[in-house]
């Protein structure tokens, strides 16, 4: 099933490592070279985890010489580091679409939200032996991007809400959105699957749809 929330994000629920496996050049995608970096290294890393992927396996994905890869990135943190980024980004854009898609009911709004945040990415990750390895390095080397991020997403959701009729004495829009981010991320947890994970965020998105409403 697809998602578009945004028109420039699309989020594949149930996407397996193939799935995301980038297109050679020249298939028919418009993407400058960049972005075809990219995709083939969230492809090695999928498949690979972090640790074992190297310059040759993302060079070898998009069809380039290792040398002519380290013309854009230095080394393998610094393509991760670019990859964490777009992935925020993306993620960001698409949350604060979900969120501002019309017709829909709060509990469908938050739900929609907790999938757009997390990208293809924690698809992904849940579905992949490496889930655990790509986390570690998220944290150790993209935790300034993700603390960044977080508090745009939280601003996001500051603002949806200011614009509910809140039910009264739950805090302000600031503080509850806090509290949902805070209490979404809390569903990422070793050995957690991705059905696990979805079904967390429906059920979560129900408790504080009919809190923040009352």
């Amino acid at each position: 099933m697809s998602i578009d929330n945004s028109g420039t994000f699309r989020h594949i629920r149930g996407m397996s490592v193939e799935d995301a496996k980038p297109p050679l050049p020249g298939a028919g995608r418009a993407a400058d070279r960049q972005d075809l970096i990219l995709d083939a290294a969230f492809h090695a890393f999928a498949t690979y985890g972090f640790r074992r992927t190297t310059m040759d396996d993302i060079a070898r994905g998009v069809g380039i010489s290792r040398s002519a890869l380290y013309l854009h990135y230095r080394n393998k943190d610094d393509v991760f580091r670019t990859l964490a980024e777009r992935y925020f980004n993306e993620a960001i854009a698409a949350m604060e679409a979900a969120l501002t898609a019309p017709g829909q009911t709060p509990e469908q709004a938050l739900i929609a939200a907790f999938v757009a945040k997390d990208g293809k990415f924690m698809d992904v990750v849940l579905d992949t032996p490496h889930g655990s390895e790509l986390l570690d390095a998220g944290m150790s080397l993209t935790q300034d991007l993700a603390d960044r991020a977080q508090a745009q997403k939280i601003g996001i959701l500051a603002r949806w809400l200011a614009a509910l009729p809140m039910a009264d004495g739950i805090g302000s829009p600031e503080t509850v959105a806090r509290t949902i981010m805070v209490s979404a991320m809390g569903l990422k947890f070793p050995g957690q699957t991705l059905d696990g994970y979805r079904t967390g965020q429906r059920q979560l998105a129900r408790l504080f749809a009919r809190a923040i409403t009352g």
